[in-house]
């Protein structure tokens, strides 16, 4: 078993090390791991999306916009941007998937703090 157990291991950290990244494990469901992802790529420009106090700061912070808007209210306001933008922000496309998979990251930010 210990044999097996270190074969495994060894496999694991061959893995991350050829691909130059280590995986990034959040803890999450799939779904906010993929609004995360999503957040990272999409939204960091302008929002910090993480709890660190390193990301772009242009537009509100999401875990001040996690205090301000619950989950229904969220994917409402989701769908206004995709349309129309809001304040400064211009008009970001979402498809529904997407900002459900964000609505469910926004939802682990009060677990995180």
């Amino acid at each position: 078993m210990r044999v097996f157990t270190s074969m495994v291991l060894a496999t694991l950290l061959a893995g991350c090390a050829g691909s130059g990244v280590a995986p990034e494990s959040s803890g999450f469901s799939p779904a906010a791991d993929r609004g995360l992802s999503i957040a990272k790529q999409r939204c960091s420009g302008c929002h910090m999306v993480g709890l660190d106090e390193t990301s772009a700061t242009e537009g509100p912070r999401f875990r001040d916009l996690q205090m301000r808007y619950n989950g229904v209210s969220l994917a409402r306001k989701f769908g206004e941007i995709s349309q129309h933008g809001a304040g400064e922000m211009p008009p970001v496309s979402l498809g529904a998937s997407e900002a459900e998979d964000i609505v469910a990251y926004f939802e682990t930010l009060d677990r995180r703090y």
